[in-house]
C-alpha cells in the first residue's frame, strides 16, 4: 500500500479524531506560548496557562484515548478487518502505515504543546521539565503505542480507550517516581548553627539528621514525640542535617534519559502488538479459512433414508454403486475451524436418529376383468322336412 493510499485512508477513518486531537493541542500551544510573554509578573501563571498546563500533562493520554486505542479496536468491534485485511495488503502492513502516519502527525503537534511551561517569562527548572517539544513527542508516542497495544487485546473501543487511561497514567507515575533518580543526588550537609541552601532551581528531594560520620541516621523513639531537631541535638546523635538534591544542570540530560526510556516502551508495545498481529488467533482475516484441502476427507458411508435419499454427514463419501433413479443426495459439509478464526465454531450437535420408517406397500391395482367371450350360437336343428315321406320306423313310433 502507497504512502498515498495510507494517508489518505487514515485521514478517511480518523479525521474527527485527528481534528479534535489537532484543536486540542493548538489550543494549549496558544495559550502556553502567550503566557511567557503577558504582562504579569516574571514567574507567574495566569489562567490561561495553567489549563495549557493541564493539557501538556496529559497530552499523551489524549492522543492514546482518541488516536491509538480505536485504531485495532474499532476495526476489530465492528468486524470490518474482513474487508480490510482480507486482501493485498498484510495485517502488519496496514498497522505499520497507520501507525507511521499518525505517528508523525502526534509529533508535530506535541512538540507544540511544549512550547512553553505555563509560566512568564523564560526561565530553566524543574517545574518545566516536561515544557519541551522531545519530550512531549516521547509521551504522545507513549500514548499511541499504549493505546493501540491496549485496543488490540480488548477489541473493543470504550475498553480500550478506559485501559489506555489507567496504563498510560501507571507509565507516567513509574517515569515520574524513577525520574528523580536517574542519577545518584548531591548532598549538602550542615551543623546545627546552620541552614542548608540550595543552588538555584536545584530539586530538593528530602532531607534528615547526619551523624558523626556524616551518614544519614534515623530519629529514635524516644525523639518521635518531641521537638526531633532539639532531642538529636542534646542527645547528641546527629552533628547537623542533610539535605539532598538534583542540580539544574542535569535537566537536559534527565530529559534525554526519559525520552530513551519512552523510546523503549514504545518499541516494546509496538513490536508486542505486531506480534500478536501476526501470530493470528482471533484477528486472522478470512481468506484462509476459505482454502480447500487438497484430498476430500473421508466420511461415514451415506445413510440411505425412506425414499432412495442418502445423508452424508462430516464428509464425501464414494459410493460404489449409481444411486437408483429418482435418489437425491444430500451432503452436509464439515467446517473447517481453524483455531486462528475470531469465530468460535460450535461443535455440530450428532446427528438424530431417524426413525424406523414402515413404509407400506402400496396396493397393486386390482386387474381390470376380461370381457367375456361370447359363445358362438350353435347352429339350430333343421325341422324335418315334411315334404319327406315318413319312413316304417316313424310309422311304428307313431
Amino acid at each position: 500500500m502507497s504512502l498515498d493510499t495510507t494517508i489518505w485512508l487514515t485521514w478517511r477513518q480518523h479525521r474527527w479524531q485527528i481534528l479534535g486531537v489537532a484543536a486540542i493541542a493548538l489550543l494549549a500551544a496558544w495559550s502556553l506560548i502567550f503566557t511567557e510573554f503577558a504582562p504579569s509578573g516574571v514567574g507567574s501563571m495566569p489562567l490561561a496557562g495553567f489549563y495549557g498546563l493541564m493539557v501538556q500533562f496529559g497530552f499523551g493520554a489524549i492522543v492514546g484515548m482518541f488516536l491509538g486505542a480505536p485504531l485495532l479496536a474499532r476495526e476489530l468491534e465492528e468486524r470490518t478487518y474482513f474487508v480490510a485485511w482480507g486482501q493485498d495488503v498484510t495485517p502488519a502492513e496496514w498497522l505499520r502505515g497507520k501507525v507511521l502516519v499518525l505517528g508523525a502527525l502526534v509529533v508535530l503537534l506535541a512538540a507544540l504543546v511544549g512550547a512553553g511551561d505555563g509560566y512568564v517569562g523564560v526561565r530553566r527548572s524543574w517545574a518545566g521539565f516536561e515544557a519541551n517539544p522531545f519530550v512531549q513527542a516521547a509521551y504522545a508516542l507513549l500514548g499511541l503505542a499504549i493505546g493501540v497495544l491496549v485496543g488490540l487485546l480488548t477489541r473493543h473501543v470504550l475498553t480500550a480507550i478506559a485501559g489506555t487511561l489507567v496504563f498510560f497514567s501507571l507509565a507516567r507515575f513509574v517515569l515520574s517516581a524513577a525520574r528523580d533518580y536517574y542519577l545518584p543526588p548531591e548532598r549538602i550537609i550542615v551543623r546545627w548553627e546552620n541552614t542548608p541552601v540550595l543552588p538555584p532551581g536545584a530539586l530538593e528531594l528530602g532531607g534528615g539528621f547526619a551523624g558523626p560520620d556524616f551518614d544519614p541516621v534515623s530519629v529514635p523513639d524516644n525523639c518521635a514525640l518531641i521537638n526531633e531537631n532539639t532531642c538529636m541535638r542534646n542527645s547528641r546523635a546527629a552533628i547537623g542535617t542533610y539535605v539532598d538534591y538534583q542540580p539544574v544542570d542535569r535537566l537536559a540530560y534527565f530529559q534525554i534519559v526519559e525520552i530513551f526510556l519512552c523510546a523503549v516502551l514504545v518499541a516494546g508495545c509496538l513490536f508486542l502488538t505486531l506480534w500478536l498481529l501476526r501470530r493470528g488467533g482471533g484477528w486472522k482475516p478470512s481468506r484462509s479459512h476459505r482454502q480447500l484441502g487438497d484430498a476430500p476427507v473421508a466420511g461415514p458411508a451415506p445413510v440411505v433414508v425412506a425414499g432412495g435419499a442418502a445423508v452424508v454427514v462430516g464428509g464425501v463419501a464414494a459410493a460404489e454403486a449409481e444411486p437408483e433413479a429418482g435418489a437425491v443426495a444430500v451432503l452436509v459439509a464439515e467446517s473447517d475451524s481453524d483455531p486462528d478464526s475470531d469465530i468460535d465454531w460450535m461443535p455440530e450437535p450428532e446427528p438424530e436418529a431417524l426413525p424406523e420408517q414402515h413404509v407400506e406397500p402400496e396396493p397393486e391395482p386390482e386387474p381390470e376383468p376380461e370381457p367375456e367371450a361370447v359363445a358362438e350360437a350353435e347352429p339350430e336343428a333343421s325341422e324335418p322336412d315334411q315334404s319327406t315321406p315318413a319312413t316304417d320306423a316313424d310309422k311304428a313310433d307313431g
